[in-house]
Parts: C-alpha cells; sequence; structure tokens
C-alpha cells in the first residue's frame, strides 16, 4: 500500500509531462465517493439523479408513444419506454467497464456481471408487457436497472473513515491517467499497422508503445495501491473492521 505523499510524488512529473492526461480527459465513474456501506445523505445523492432523469425521461416517451402509437395500451407505452432506457443502459455499461478495466482493476472486479443483470431485468421486462403487465413488477425491475445501470456507477462506496479529500482526488487523477495511457497504446498500435516496417518511424512508434505500456502498468499498480490503502477491499473485510 502506498500514501497520498507516495502517490503526489508519483502523478506531479505525470501532470507536467503530460497534461493533456488531465485536460478532458474523464472517466464515468466513482464521481461520488462513501465511506462505508452507508453515507447519511451522500446515499440519496445518485438516486434522486436517476429519478429527476430517467423516470422523468421515460414517462415522457411512454406518453409520446401512448399519443403516437394508439395500438400500445398505457401500459404497454409506459413499459416500452422503460425498457427504452434499460436497453439504453446495456449500451452505456460496457463503455464504462472498459474504462474500468484499463483503469481500476479492483472497480472492474466489482462491476464486471453488471450487463448480465441488466439483460436478465430487460428479459423480465419483456415478459412482463408481454404476459404479466404488472405495474409493480415494472417499478421494481426499473429500480434495479438504475441502480446496476447508473447508481453502483456513479457511486463508489466501502471507503475506509481514514480516507482524506485529497487522498481520493489522487486516486481519481490515477484513474483519468491510467485510462489515458491505454488510449495511447491503442492509437499507436493502429498507426504502427499503416506504418512502413523498415522505417525510422516505425522503431520510434515502437519505442513509444512500450513507454506507455510500462508507464501504464505502473499507474495501474499505484492506483491499486492506493485503493487498498483508502478502500476495504470487499463487503467481507468491511464488516470485519466493524467487530
Amino acid at each position: 500500500m502506498v500514501n497520498d505523499k507516495q502517490a503526489a510524488l508519483f502523478l506531479k512529473p505525470l501532470q507536467m509531462q503530460y497534461p493533456a492526461a488531465f485536460k478532458r480527459n474523464f472517466v464515468f465513474y466513482g464521481m461520488l465517493k462513501t465511506k462505508g456501506l452507508m453515507d447519511e445523505i451522500k446515499e440519496f445523492i445518485p438516486w434522486i439523479l436517476a429519478i429527476m432523469i430517467f423516470v422523468s425521461l421515460s414517462l415522457s416517451l411512454g406518453h409520446y408513444f401512448e399519443i403516437h402509437f394508439p395500438r400500445f395500451t398505457t401500459f404497454q407505452a409506459h413499459g416500452f419506454a422503460v425498457l427504452c432506457f434499460m436497453l439504453l443502459f446495456m449500451l452505456y455499461v460496457p463503455i464504462v467497464l472498459k474504462q474500468m478495466k484499463h483503469s481500476s482493476s479492483s472497480c472492474y472486479e466489482q462491476q464486471q456481471h453488471a450487463p448480465i443483470k441488466i439483460a436478465a431485468l430487460i428479459m423480465l421486462q419483456a415478459i412482463n408487457i408481454a404476459f404479466v403487465e404488472s405495474t409493480f413488477l415494472q417499478i421494481v425491475l426499473f429500480f434495479f436497472a438504475m441502480g446496476f445501470g447508473f447508481v453502483k456507477f456513479y457511486k463508489e462506496n466501502l471507503f475506509r473513515n481514514s480516507a482524506t479529500h485529497v487522498g481520493l482526488y489522487y486516486l481519481q487523477e490515477l484513474r483519468r491517467f491510467n485510462f489515458w495511457s491505454y488510449k495511447q497504446t491503442i492509437k499507436l498500435k493502429f498507426k504502427l499497422k499503416f506504418t512502413g516496417k523498415n522505417t525510422a518511424q516505425y522503431q520510434q512508434k515502437i519505442k513509444q508503445l512500450q513507454h506507455f505500456h510500462t508507464l501504464h502498468l505502473k499507474s495501474m499498480h499505484m492506483e491499486q495501491q492506493l485503493c487498498q490503502t483508502h478502500k476495504h477491499q470487499d463487503l467481507e473485510n468491511y464488516l470485519d473492521s466493524l467487530m
């Protein structure tokens, strides 16, 4: 494990040498970090956002379907609207998981099964629309879909009580750099396909690729170590710390 000072020393030269990695480069998860399993009012923030965004838009879309597709019943119109947002989560989640995989291995391990969960909810909602037609079931399914598709990514919990705002800032900066350095390796690999192997430019790009690959591995390791410093490994580890 590393402390905040070590993380700062690691980040400082990177911020000076690669300013582009920390500008207009975002990871779409862990925007809100909370201590422990429940962190009072912060727990409601992502749910309030989810309700304001997805529930309101779902109601509007359901009303649109009801007007423009008169063959649909009211339940079917709103059911298809909910299904549309579930499908949106299914498209969005793999993109975020891709970021996680190459910026925070611990977060990826925790959330990697989210698409399977959302796929199961989509199937249940389709069955509900076709056969069951239960408004209560639809509300429950949409609730879980927002949880797996938005809240779980927006909010990251299980941080230790000793975690500081500075430490969490460094953690997020490391994740941003991790994903940026990964993107550089992808860009270089793509460029190498269109560069002659016997040219000086090819050799230069090979060296750059090796450099960014090594840098990415070092930064990923630093993020993992800092994550272990500030965050409980899993729920079991968190519960053990309470005893």
